[in-house]
């Protein structure tokens, strides 16, 4: 049975979700993008309509929080509790993030895209960037779906596990890919970050881009990992009689 429609309605306010739906109409998979820190939904849904995937639904999500005053900063942010880095000075990425991923894995996947809507897990997808790719890693690992079949998968660009989450005793079979720049800590020699990702996910696989740094992907070269990732993963029903019954 194909998945029934998804409105905005359909989901928290608080997340006010963009949602993008494939040519054919008819998705089998859904990736919900994660925009980083600093940034909405409005603006990143542009990226997820720019891929066009010819199967996939794609959900843009709105970080929750705001930034609290007297920072004012523009956009909106995935942790609940800001944290100054005292040695830069700057926002630290890695503040709390448990409600949000509570959030996501509780009300958008479990109860929304698996209960109301009827996707299989291994349909539903992540994209994340920067904190939002924290956030995709840190809902893959979530108690909520550790009952469920592994997620489609969960691409993150320069976002790894929260040191808030704990690295499960059983590793996540979620499969993961990382995407970081040569300068990034991710790519750094014995990196800690991309060690709690190894320990976390039996699945990983880590690119490095020749860029120096995790922004996004802006050419060919950068994007090809990612989508050689979703060609692998992503499921089709290109060719399938409407009336066919799946067997398992």
């Amino acid at each position: 049975m194909a998945p029934t429609n998804l409105h905005s309605r359909d989901f928290p306010s608080s997340i006010q979700p963009v949602i993008h739906l494939p040519p054919s109409q008819q998705p089998t998979n859904v990736i919900l993008f994660l925009p980083g820190l600093g940034d909405s939904a409005a603006n990143f849904s542009s990226f997820a309509k720019a891929l066009n995937l010819p199967d996939a639904l794609t959900i843009t999500l709105n970080p929750p929080f705001p930034f609290p005053l007297p920072l004012g900063l523009p956009g909106q942010q995935w942790s609940h509790d800001v944290q100054i880095d005292t040695s830069t000075g700057q926002i630290d990425p890695d503040s709390p993030l448990e409600t949000a991923t509570k959030l996501i894995a509780e009300d958008v996947i479990s109860k929304t895209l698996i209960g109301k809507s009827g996707y299989r897990p291994d349909h539903i997808h992540l994209f994340g960037f920067g904190q939002g790719g924290s956030v995709a890693l840190a809902v893959a690992l979530h108690p909520a779906l550790s009952k469920i079949a592994p997620l489609g998968g969960v691409v993150s660009i320069g976002g790894p596990v929260p040191i808030s989450i704990s690295v499960p005793s059983t590793k996540n079979r979620t499969p993961i890919l990382l995407l970081s720049g040569s300068k990034s800590i991710l790519s750094s020699t014995g990196s800690s970050p991309l060690k709690r990702c190894q320990d976390s996910f039996q699945f990983l696989e880590f690119h490095s881009w020749k860029k120096s740094d995790d922004s996004m992907p802006k050419n060919r070269d950068e994007v090809l990992p990612m989508m050689q990732f979703w060609a692998r993963r992503l499921k089709s029903r290109r060719g399938v009689p409407d009336d066919a019954v799946e067997l398992s």
